[in-house]
């Protein structure tokens, strides 16, 4: 999130900052996820949301092994850990990204390195995830987990 704000941070252009690191997220995960196919607010409810990936549309999901008993207290917090981040993420978009791209209101250095705290704390938590993509297997589609899968 750094890199994105640094330049217009160190030149007091607070309100660029964040809006040029909240884009750098989005930029991010659409690109590594292959998604630049949706608006900023559905892909991230589409990728936090609950269910199964469909072919095209990975989804990220908290990893962990199945039978561990603390990925399985993680898995059953998924849907609200999932719902949790889709609301920060869709709250994010419209009540900083927009409004910092829709603006020439400059917010002040407290205001704004709040906004990247939030961004911050967001992109640790999406970092965590696993990425979870449709698969073919014997003509039907069945969800896989991993992170480096093709």
């Amino acid at each position: 999130m750094w890199t994105a704000a640094a330049a217009h941070w160190t030149t007091h252009q607070y309100r660029v900052a964040v809006q040029k690191a909240s884009e750098a997220l989005t930029v991010h995960w659409k690109e590594r996820l292959g998604r630049n196919d949706v608006t900023d607010i559905s892909f991230w409810q589409q990728i936090l949301s609950a269910g199964d990936p469909e072919p095209g549309k990975p989804k990220l999901a908290w990893p962990g092994p199945v039978e561990d008993q603390t990925t399985k207290s993680i898995r059953g917090g998924l849907a609200p850990l999932a719902g949790a981040l889709n609301n920060l993420a869709t709250g994010l978009n419209l009540t900083v990204r927009n409004v910092a791209t829709h603006t020439r209101d400059e917010l002040t250095e407290q205001e704004s390195m709040e906004r990247l705290a939030a961004y911050s704390y967001f992109a640790r938590l999406l970092d965590q995830c696993e990425v979870r993509r449709a698969k073919e297997l014997e003509g039907t589609w069945v969800a896989s987990a991993g992170r480096h899968d093709p």
